[in-house]
């Protein structure tokens, strides 16, 4: 399979998007030349009587990463799940809930077969609807997902499935759409996307490298022809107004974007730093919700605004992590008044990264985490 990258902007491909949400004109300034926040202010004042259990795997397995559709009084929560007791491996997980209650939770897209790029790993979904054309049959349904081929944190790639359901079968393009060429570099994965337009193929892609620094990037993405998907070239998204859990400047990794479409703006949810000194010293306490233009995500340019930050002060966890927004089919937040995040929670102990002196730990992190929503209004 072979992916074309195009050297013309992330923009063209999403002219037809933000024109017609009336977000860029051919004379709008952009903000980072000023230097100021480029989305309104309107801060999530949360309500902690809002937080309720989503999901809580069984003794011995885990699920995180949440990407999250509710249409109705159904929601589809694809995770980052194992499916053998305590065994670390990752499947996609979709787990089914009507009226607040798990109907179902399975496996829906296991690891490839042995050689294949996604062999050992298939991690971090991101589902959205549009028109997809594979081989002559067309399917409803896009899943990108993070795959790797070794029992380890590294070399990392991101993949798409197609469905014709949202419950699945899934059938995988055979190659990575991002690759990561170094296999020993942590590589390229945690991938949110949302559709550009409705009964399109097309699909705007957002995700983190890591090698010697962590990065986070945008393209587009035609897969109206998946066996030629067209990929732009990246464009790296800025970080200026970001903010830590020690209040100093941040980066970004980890997030899940969603369209706030009254607001003309991207919102998103992710993963604070420093991360904590006591275990798991490698997953951050706390979440933050922030919000930039459209106009600017899509050039790398502008300033974010943080919303919100889900901590253990509101939720009484000593770990929020790995969150996703509660969305659309499409990518949009379901109410942008009354944003939604589900986040993971888990357990701490010591030892601390100094010391690591396990004999101490009571702490078992992998296996204490569980899925929890929040909302607030803006």
């Amino acid at each position: 399979m072979t992916i074309l990258r195009r050297s013309r902007a992330l923009t063209t491909m999403i002219g037809a998007l933000a024109v017609g949400l009336g977000i860029i004109t051919a004379c709008t300034p952009a903000s980072a030349a000023q230097g100021r926040p480029s989305a309104s202010a309107d801060p999530i004042a949360w309500d902690p009587a809002s937080i309720s259990a989503v999901y809580q795997p069984a003794e011995g397995f885990y699920a995180y990463a949440p990407s999250v559709v509710r249409d109705g009084d159904t929601e589809w929560i694809w995770t980052c799940h194992n499916d053998e007791h305590r065994v670390i491996r990752d499947h996609i997980y979709l787990t089914k809930r009507v009226a607040g209650t798990v109907v179902e939770s399975r496996s829906v897209l296991q690891p490839g077969a042995a050689g294949a790029w996604d062999s050992f790993h298939t991690c971090d979904p991101s589902v959205v609807k549009g028109r997809f054309d594979l081989q002559g049959t067309r399917y409803s349904y896009a899943m990108f997902y993070l795959g790797n081929d070794v029992d380890a944190s590294a070399h990392n790639q991101i993949g798409v499935a197609f469905a014709k359901d949202p419950e699945g079968p899934w059938t995988r393009l055979p190659a990575p759409i991002v690759a990561a060429e170094d296999p020993l570099a942590w590589g390229a994965g945690q991938p949110t996307a949302i559709s550009l337009a409705a009964n399109s193929g097309r699909v705007l892609l957002a995700y983190t490298r890591g090698d010697s620094s962590t990065r986070a990037y945008a393209v587009t993405v035609d897969l109206s022809s998946a066996e030629r998907p067209k990929v732009t070239a990246e464009v790296r998204l800025p970080i200026p107004g970001l903010t830590g859990s020690d209040g100093a400047g941040d980066y970004l990794n980890g997030f899940d974007i969603a369209l706030d479409a009254s607001r003309k703006q991207i919102v998103l949810v992710r993963e604070q730093h420093p991360y904590p000194k006591d275990n798991p010293w490698w997953i951050g306490a706390s979440v933050q919700v922030d919000a930039i233009a459209l106009k600017d995500f899509v050039r790398g340019q502008g300033v974010w605004t943080p919303l919100g930050d889900v901590d253990r002060r509101l939720t009484g966890f000593s770990r929020n992590h790995n969150a996703g927004m509660v969305r659309t089919w499409s990518g949009e937040l379901v109410d942008p008044d009354r944003p939604e995040v589900v986040f993971t929670s888990s357990c701490s102990s010591l030892p601390t990264v100094d010391d690591q002196d396990w004999s101490q730990a009571t702490c078992d992190s992998l296996y204490s985490y569980r899925l929890w929503s929040v909302s607030g209004e803006r």
